[in-house]
Formats: structure tokens, C-alpha cells, sequence
């Protein structure tokens, strides 16, 4: 087969000379999404061919990307975008220039319209020879161009002009008119203003109204379609502003309306716009006009001023506030519903300041009156701040209020007085009830002989009453602190009372002091035997600030008990005796099976438990203990400070409660040991206490909490360590104890009567 001749290049079949057809000529075209030159259609060749051959300024954008293709007459316009805009597509222009004229371009391209005109728009013109730039006018229209290969059937937008600068030079007089126009309405509040030809959807605005909207001024004053402008609209307020116009061009009336603008840097605007719309002769809708002036200042002053009045109407109901206000130029007194209300006035009817005084109490008008005088003076501060009592005038009930007010003056005459008003009468009982309670309190103290004491511990002064400077022998209002309080102390006593201070002065112990002591008469020489009690009071810091208390003279008790003495030793002795007695018998009785050499060790156990309480009794000369050292002493056999946290105020147990407890904290450990948090090296247990609030004999609430041990499950039934805390303990301290198998870790909680 022979081989065919290459064929020729296609080109346009005619090119005029200039520089653009030496341009387009040479352009690598191949590189633009329009691609190479002799794979042009027909319809664009002929396109090129139509503006390459005029001397009217003519462009083509071509294909979805809209690439430019212009003449030698257009080029002036592109200024310094020449010769470079030369296959240029349409998003690589400015985001103005784009917002412009976007949907007309997509809307010739997608067949929807036969083409727009901008008149008389303004560009930059640069001729050759000619220094510099100057403005020119043209008439600009872009249509369709059709192409049987592009989808819509329109393959590009041709791009004319025709320019009108000596006809818009001859409407200089009018410019200035709309210059001074433009500078009226700047001063009024950057309104703007907008001029919409329906029937050729075309809307002229000025430059404030196409900068509100995010568009070029220029092509907004030319005449754009109205859904150029319609993007701007915020997306809530969209709709309601299209139903606002519409239903305007139904009646040709006028309308207003406030609604929100996006920006191009995302921020909104406010605007407020009024305007008019007009119908033609057969009732069909003309032309719409209107202003718009950006309100975004007012609004965001309307927002402030409104949460500023709901919360002044938050802390005023929430504080249960009647407000007031005096207008003193018209007259006008206000009550709100609240004061009407406190008063018991119906909602209706005159607030004279006549029947006010008809409500307040006989024996508080002259101070009213007095304190309305001062708050009213020019002279003043101009506030009232006052109580007095009222016959309610709804029930006739006896009412304490309380006003606060500020009155506002104009050339030293009060013009305005407002207020708010309270009924303060539950917080005078309370303070009735307060003072009649320290008055009870007084003669209780005076009664019991006992002596109240506060301690400033930065300074270590000392404020004793009477009775604590005889209860230590010293002189009445002879200055004390704490150093000559710890002088006056017998040696033995020193350091247990030294660490009772300072455990009270903990803010992790609870703040709780209470103990017994010896002191020396710091006058007569006298040893004397003295119970205190006191709380502790810390900063927000956690840091103590003053420690607060009473203390009993207990001499006589003391010697009283001294002849017991030896008792309670020989019995302890032979409890001791008996305890060591039984733990012999049932280590050789529970020695036959497994099970009994479980519960072997069990009794063992319990038996070692008792003996330790024992043990601390002893120490205390069977006297009772105090819970914090009977706790310390299960933490020291059972791992000691690292696994034990203790917490509570210094309580002083009885003899018989301190066995029982002993017995149920030693039964914990054991099982902890075994099975719960103490089986783990990262187990700890947690054994809080406080004194609950009970009438009669105190009570005890103690919690037993283990974490960070093994996962915990219930068990299937009740061992005997479980009955002997949940029933023997309960029986035998007059309360009740009950343990909870929570997955994170046992749980006890047990009540107990102190005095058991």
C-alpha cells in the first residue's frame, strides 16, 4: 500500500495581520485545556477567524474553562494582564472579577440565556505611544457561540465592545450630581442604593451596595443580573428575603426588611433596606428601588444592651428583687410585679408615695423619711441602702424589706431614682434566733463551768474567758500564747498535746483537736487535770488559720478514777491470762483437717486481734482509746503508711467499743490479705470516720474502702468473718455494719454507739 501524503496543518482560514495574530499563531495551544490548534472545531476556528479580522475590541472565551482569546483592539483593556491573558482560563482571574461575572458565563455556556450587555462599563486603557493609562467607556455584550461538539451546543462566549467615552464624557454634569449624591448618603450612614430593571434582570447599584455584596463596583454600577447579588445573602435569611421580594412585585408596594450579609473574609454584616416596586401599565413588575445602610454597630449595641438586661433580670429573680423607678421630672412612680408583690399591692392602682408610707411600720417612718432626705441631697452620694418593717397590705403580716437605690441628678435637681427592694424577713428571724442562741449559749457555758479559747495560730496568741485563765491558775487578762500555754503543761503531757495541735492544724485530719491533760497553775502551783476540745479553720489555701474551742475542768473525775487504777490492771491481767488460755486450747483442738486448720488460723487471728486491743487499752489504763491510734495500730501490722490511708477527727472510744472495732478492723485486714487489695503490691485501703450528727449518745460512722486490688466478685455465701462484722459487731455496739463485694473493691460501713 503506498503511503499517504502528510496532510496539511489546519488553520484558520483567515488570519489578519497585528500582533495578536502572530501570537495566536504561535501559541503552544496544546497546553491549554482547549488544546492544539489543528484539532479546533470548525466553530472555533471560525470564531478566531471573526475577531482576529475586526478592529473592534472583541474576545472569545472558549470551552468550560472559558480560555481567552482576544484582539488587537481588546488588548488595552487587560492592561498589565497583556500579552500574558492570552489563553488564560476564567478561574485564574481575581476573585472580584470572577464573582462578577461567573453566572453569566456559565448560564450563555449552559444554553440558558441568549446573552447579557453591560452598558457604558469603565476599564483602563493603555494605546500604544501614549504615556500611561486612561479610562475608557464601553458597551459590552456576551453571547453565545455555537458549537455542534460541546454538549449544550454552545461551545464559548464572544466578548464585544464598543466604545461610548465621548458619550459618557458628555454626561459629565450628571457624574457630578452622583457624586454629590454618593456623599449624601455616606453621610447619612454608608447607605446604599440599588436599581433593579426586572424585565431585563438587570441590577445597577452603587459602590457601597456592590462592596456590601462582595462585588466590583464597577460592573455593579454597569448593570449586573440579580443573582449576582443574591450569593451574599446569609442562607437563613435567603429565602424570607426572596418571599419579601416577591411579594412586593405582586402588589407593586413598598417593603423593608433587616437581614444578614456574608463578607468575602467570612464576617457578617447587618443591613436594614427599604425600598418601592413599580408595575408597568399591565400590572406586571417594572423596576424595584431602595437604600440599604448597614446597621451592624446598632445590632451588636442591641445584642449588649439585651443580655445585659436579661442578666440584670437573672440576678434580680434569682435574688427575688422587686424593682422601682421614680421619673422625678413627670412624676411617674413604677412599681414592678415583684415589689407590688412584697408590698401585697394588686397589680393595678396608684403607688403614691403617700400610700407607701400607709404601709411602713409608725415606729420606721422618720427613718425612711430620713434615709430617702439623704439619698435625694445633691450634696451626697446619692444611694439608700435602708430597712425597715411593713404591714403587708394584702394580709396585714408584720414584714421586714430592705431598698437599695441610686438617684441621678441634672444641674443639682434629682431627675430619676431607681432601686430594687427585698424582703429580708427570714434572714431578721434567723438573726433573732442567732442572738437568742449565743444568749442560751452563754448561760449553758456559764452553767458548766466551762472555758472558751481561740487560737491565732500565724501569731500563736491565746484569747482565754475567765474561767480558762482559773483553770490554768493565771491571772485574769494576763497576755497568753501558745509558747506559755505548752510552759504551764505537766512534762508528761507535753508532746501527746503538741501532736494533738498539730494534728488538728492538718487540713487532711479533718481539723478536729480533743484531749486531755495535766497543767501547772502558772500563779498557785496547782496540777489540775483539763478535757479540751476545739476545731480547726483554714484559709482557701488549705492553710490553718485560728484553732477554736472549750476546755472542762476534769480534776475530780481524775481522782476519782485514780483508786481504780489497780483494779482495771489485775483484771487486764487476768483477761490477758485468759485470752492466751483460749488461743492454746484452739490451736490444739483445730488441728485434725484442712478446714480446721483454717479455721485455726482464723480464731488464731482473732485471738492476736483482741490481745492487740488489749494491748492499747493497757496503755490507756483501760480508760477507753482514741480511734486514730487504734486504726494506726491495724495500718502498722498490715503494711503501714503505704497502704493505709486514715482520715477523721480525734474521737475517744470506750473501752468496749474500742475491742469490737479493733476486732472488726483486724477481720478486714485478714481477708484483705487474702483476697482483696492487700493481696497485691498495688492495694490500698482508705478508712475514713467521722461523728455523725445524732440526738442522744454520739454515734460513729466508720468506711473501710480497698482499691487498686483484685477485681472483686460476690461471694456465694456469707463466711464467718462477714457474720461476725455484719451481726456480732452491730449486737455488740448497739449499731449496725454491713460490708458491699463492689468489683473495684470491699466496702464496710459501720455505725457505732461511742458510749457502748
Amino acid at each position: 500500500m503506498a503511503e499517504q501524503e502528510p496532510r496539511a496543518m489546519p488553520m484558520p482560514t483567515r488570519i489578519a495581520g497585528g500582533e495578536m495574530s502572530r501570537r495566536v499563531r504561535a501559541f503552544d495551544w496544546a497546553q491549554t485545556p482547549i488544546g492544539a490548534m489543528e484539532a479546533w472545531s470548525p466553530s472555533l476556528r471560525l470564531a478566531v477567524d471573526m475577531i482576529l479580522a475586526t478592529n473592534f475590541p472583541m474576545a472569545l472565551r472558549w470551552g468550560p474553562e472559558l480560555c481567552l482569546i482576544y484582539n488587537d483592539a481588546y488588548a488595552p483593556a487587560l492592561h498589565d494582564l497583556h500579552p500574558s491573558a492570552l489563553g488564560m482560563v476564567f478561574n485564574q482571574h481575581s476573585q472580584e472579577y470572577q464573582a462578577s461575572l461567573r453566572s453569566m458565563h456559565e448560564s450563555i455556556l449552559s444554553g440558558q440565556s441568549g446573552g447579557y450587555a453591560l452598558e457604558k462599563l469603565p476599564l483602563s486603557l493603555k494605546r500604544d505611544g501614549e504615556a500611561g493609562t486612561r479610562i475608557g467607556h464601553f458597551n459590552i455584550s456576551f453571547s453565545p457561540v455555537p458549537d455542534t461538539g460541546a454538549p449544550t451546543g454552545v461551545g464559548g462566549v464572544m466578548i464585544t465592545a464598543v466604545e461610548l467615552t465621548e458619550a459618557v464624557e458628555t454626561e459629565k454634569t450628571l457624574r457630578e450630581t452622583e457624586r454629590r449624591y454618593r456623599l449624601a448618603i455616606e453621610a447619612a450612614g454608608g447607605i446604599g442604593a440599588w436599581d433593579w430593571d426586572i424585565q431585563a434582570d438587570k441590577v445597577y447599584a452603587d459602590a457601597g451596595y456592590a462592596t456590601l455584596h462582595s462585588l466590583s463596583p464597577d460592573y455593579a454600577a454597569a448593570g449586573l443580573p440579580v443573582d449576582s447579588f443574591t450569593p451574599a445573602v446569609h442562607p437563613e435569611d435567603r429565602e424570607r428575603v426572596r418571599q419579601i421580594c416577591l411579594a412586593a412585585m405582586k402588589t407593586g408596594s413598598d417593603f423593608e426588611d433587616e437581614y444578614r450579609l456574608v463578607q468575602s473574609d467570612g464576617s457578617i454584616r447587618w443591613v436594614y433596606t427599604r425600598g418601592s416596586c413599580y408595575l408597568d401599565a399591565d400590572g406586571r413588575p417594572l423596576r424595584n428601588t431602595g437604600v440599604v445602610v448597614d446597621i451592624t454597630e446598632r445590632k451588636a449595641v442591641a445584642a449588649a444592651l439585651q443580655a445585659a438586661q436579661s442578666d440584670l433580670d437573672l440576678a434580680v429573680d434569682a435574688a427575688r428583687m422587686g424593682r422601682w423607678d421614680h421619673d422625678m421630672r413627670i412624676g411617674l412612680r413604677y412599681w414592678d410585679a415583684r415589689a407590688r408583690q412584697i408590698f401585697g399591692l394588686p397589680e393595678e392602682g396608684l403607688n403614691s408615695f403617700e400610700s407607701f408610707e400607709q404601709r411602713v411600720h409608725p415606729d420606721d417612718v422618720a427613718g425612711v423619711r430620713a434615709a430617702i432626705s439623704t439619698a435625694l441631697d445633691p450634696a451626697g452620694e446619692g444611694r439608700i441602702n435602708h430597712e425597715y418593717r411593713i404591714r403587708r397590705a394584702s394580709d396585714g403580716a408584720l414584714r421586714w424589706l430592705e431598698t437599695f437605690g441610686r438617684a441621678y441628678f441634672e444641674d443639682d435637681k434629682c431627675v430619676r431614682f431607681v432601686g430594687v427592694v427585698s424582703d429580708v424577713t427570714a434572714r431578721k428571724e434567723t438573726e433573732a434566733h442567732l442572738q437568742l442562741q449565743e444568749q442560751t449559749l452563754r448561760l449553758a457555758v456559764d452553767a458548766a463551768d466551762v472555758g472558751i479559747w481561740e487560737l491565732q495560730v500565724k501569731s500563736g496568741l491565746l484569747t482565754w474567758s475567765d474561767r480558762c485563765y482559773a483553770m490554768f491558775g493565771v491571772a485574769p487578762g494576763k497576755p497568753v500564747n501558745i509558747d506559755s500555754f505548752y510552759e504551764r503543761l505537766h512534762p508528761d503531757d507535753l508532746e501527746p498535746t503538741r501532736a494533738a495541735i498539730s494534728r488538728a492544724l492538718d487540713p487532711t485530719q479533718g481539723g478536729h483537736y480533743a484531749i486531755e491533760f495535766r497543767a501547772l497553775g502558772g500563779d498557785d502551783g496547782q496540777e489540775r487535770w483539763i478535757a479540751a476540745k476545739g476545731q480547726a479553720f483554714f484559709s482557701p489555701e488549705g492553710k490553718p488559720t485560728r484553732l477554736l474551742g472549750a476546755t472542762v475542768n476534769i480534776t475530780e473525775r481524775k481522782r476519782a478514777e485514780t483508786h481504780l487504777r489497780l483494779l482495771v490492771n489485775e483484771l487486764n491481767h487476768r483477761v490477758k491470762n485468759s485470752l492466751a488460755t483460749i488461743q492454746a486450747l484452739a490451736s490444739q483442738s483445730f488441728n485434725a483437717s484442712r478446714p480446721l486448720a483454717e479455721a485455726q488460723e482464723a480464731f488464731t487471728n482473732r485471738i492476736v486481734a483482741l490481745s492487740e486491743a488489749h494491748d492499747l487499752l493497757t496503755r490507756e489504763n483501760w480508760e477507753g482509746a482514741d480511734l486514730h491510734d487504734v486504726a494506726d495500730r491495724v495500718a502498722t501490722l498490715y503494711g503501714g503508711p503505704a497502704r493505709f490511708e486514715l482520715a477523721g477527727p480525734a474521737i475517744r472510744l470506750s473501752p468496749r467499743t474500742a475491742l469490737s472495732l479493733s476486732m472488726a478492723l483486724h477481720e478486714l485486714a485478714t481477708n484483705a490479705v487474702k483476697y482483696g487489695a492487700l493481696s497485691t503490691s498495688s492495694g490500698r485501703i482508705t478508712i475514713h470516720w467521722a461523728q455523725a450528727p445524732s440526738p442522744g449518745a454520739g454515734r460513729l460512722d466508720l468506711t473501710w474502702t480497698e482499691r487498686d486490688g483484685p477485681t472483686v466478685s460476690p461471694p456465694t455465701q456469707r463466711g464467718l468473718g462477714s457474720r461476725l462484722i455484719e451481726r456480732g459487731l452491730a449486737a455488740e455496739l448497739s449499731g449496725e455494719a454491713s460490708i458491699q463485694f463492689d468489683p473495684g473493691g470491699v466496702v464496710c460501713h459501720i455505725r457505732a454507739l461511742l458510749e457502748a
